[in-house]
């Protein structure tokens, strides 16, 4: 449907400043103002959200995308790494990889804090249900089978019987019992350490100093929470570095360790049975997917005190009470894009958002959030990282499947630009969705509730205000929402890229100029018939 209006009224383009539109706006206590939100439906319960912030302090721009996640059979939280836990890479090309193995991405973020040098992961990993890597104390996000997730201190502990007794001074034997530092973690001179073949990319401990290793066969059970795994062991050997295999597990002790553990692996029989019991904090049995995080930076509705101070890029998780997700993202380090906040920020700007608890994932360059749109098959980062591609330890992802329903639930809706300068044109896209959110061919009626609509073009009226743009078919609809600005705060003249205040020309000459609008700190698509060039 088409709908007539009145002739543009022109702008008189100077380069003077004009008065300012004042509107009343929302705020953050934590961000600043809110100048502008668009939430998309990606899949079942699963909702971006991206909002801009004007931050007075720094008088710049803060962007944020969040996913918001209600747990459910479709949408699936996994956590991935590369093909060993040293491995790196980078949430768009593991996103890739995700696809090719026939998963929706739906959304994904990077993953815990990393050792720069080695790509060794600071805290725990847990990936179908099995161990990868201990949390080393420090806080994690553990996802079950149904979606629903725990945030807290894991608190793993594993008990290594070394399958063979000793005389106890009194006459009897006891069997040699070992607590273990840490799984897949880097070796220290305290304490045993247990080590699987897929610690790193040359399966090996990854030692660099003398120690006693116990290479032991897998003969039951597996590495997991609230499990026993049963192990025969192969030798025992003094080195530096030991290689493991698939079906290995290697227990290791520096040589400068207490020969509380060094000479019980040295007095290991071969061929004896050793078994090694998990155990965790409650609530976390169950868990099949875990990732790390280093900070907690709220608890019970309480942000957490004296955390570091600086703006920069951050990447955190937050829970709701009734068990909701909130993957959170904001860019940093952008000048007039956004400047990022601190970690105090994040943890009040998520209770704002209804978390009661909030953990840190890294951020800085790391920060990327990828997303697949209702109008694609194919996963892309939208937010933008202060970092290009940077290759990370590990991801989080929401996965669902790729296989096509055929069945239209809904239309997506799109515009190029979502402000504009009143009386400009904006391409509208529109794409049919079916019952498993995959892109669909489906027709459709486009209708707007203000301007003029042509061939997918939306001219806005030059009177202003919000344009709801609709597509109906089939029983089906779906809108979206483009805002019309009639009088922006600033116009600016621009000679290619440099902003004007005056020009000197040589008479005769032809100079090429462009016309911009700002308006709330928010720079509007706009026209070249939306100005009158005087």
């Amino acid at each position: 449907m088409k709908h007539r209006i009145r002739k543009p009224i022109s702008l008189l383009l100077s380069l003077s400043l004009i008065s300012a539109l004042t509107l009343p706006a929302a705020a953050s206590n934590a961000l600043g103002e809110d100048l502008s939100a668009k939430d998309t439906l990606l899949h079942q319960e699963t909702q971006l959200s991206t909002n801009v912030f004007w931050s007075t302090t720094y008088s710049d721009l803060r962007t944020e995308n969040l996913i918001t996640y209600t747990p459910n059979k479709a949408v699936t939280p996994i956590v991935t790494y590369g093909d060993a836990l040293t491995d790196r890479s980078s949430v768009a090309d593991t996103a890739a990889l995700l696809e090719d193995d026939g998963y929706r991405v739906v959304a994904g973020i990077n993953g815990d804090f990393y050792n720069v040098s080695t790509g060794l992961p600071i805290g725990m990993v847990v990936t179908e249900g099995l161990l990868r890597s201990s949390d080393a104390g420090y806080y994690a996000i553990g996802f079950r089978a149904d979606g629903s997730a725990i945030l807290g201190k894991p608190g793993v502990k594993v008990s290594a019987n070394l399958g063979y007794a000793v005389d106890d001074g009194f006459g009897s034997s006891t069997e040699l019992v070992r607590p273990v530092a840490a799984v897949n973690k880097a070796r220290t001179n305290s304490g045993l350490y247990l080590y699987t073949y897929d610690f790193n990319a040359k399966h090996t401990t990854g030692t660099t100093e003398p120690g006693i290793n116990v290479v032991c066969t897998v003969e039951q059970g597996k590495l997991a929470i609230g499990s026993t795994v049963t192990l025969r062991v192969n030798r025992v050997e003094e080195t530096t570095v030991t290689a493991i295999q698939p079906d290995q597990i290697v227990l290791s002790a520096n040589a400068n360790a207490d020969a509380y553990y060094t000479n019980a692996l040295r007095n290991m029989p071969v061929g004896s049975e050793v078994t090694f019991t998990v155990t965790a904090n409650s609530g976390w049995e169950d868990v099949d997917y875990a990732v790390g995080a280093l900070y907690c930076l709220a608890q019970d509705g309480i942000v957490t005190t004296g955390l570091a101070a600086g703006a920069n890029p951050r990447t955190a998780v937050g829970q709701k009470a009734d068990g909701t997700l909130v993957f959170y993202t904001i860019d940093g380090r952008k000048t007039g894009h956004s400047i990022g906040a601190s970690l105090t920020q994040i943890g009040k700007r998520l209770l704002e958002l209804g978390c009661e608890t909030v953990l840190c994932l890294d951020g800085g360059g790391s920060t990327n959030l990828a997303v697949t749109t209702p109008d694609s098959t194919t996963a892309s980062i939208i937010n933008r990282p202060s970092e290009s591609n940077r290759k990370v330890t590990n991801q989080v992802f929401l996965v669902a499947s790729d296989r096509a329903s055929g069945d239209l639930d809904h239309f997506y809706v799109h515009a190029a630009s979502d402000y504009v300068l009143a009386g400009s044109s904006v391409a509208v896209n529109v794409t049919g969705v079916d019952t498993n959110y995959i892109p669909m061919d489906a027709d459709y009626d486009l209708s707007a509730s203000a301007g003029t609509l042509e061939n997918g073009t939306l001219t806005t009226p030059a009177s202003g205000g919000d344009v709801t743009v609709m597509a109906s078919g089939r029983g089906s609809r779906g809108s979206t929402v483009v805002h019309a600005i009639r009088t922006p705060d600033t116009l600016t003249l621009k000679k290619g890229t440099a902003s004007l205040t005056a020009l000197t020309v040589a008479p005769g000459s032809k100079t090429t100029l462009t016309a911009g609008a700002v308006w709330n700190h928010l720079t509007l698509a706009a026209g070249a018939k939306a100005f009158t060039w005087a």
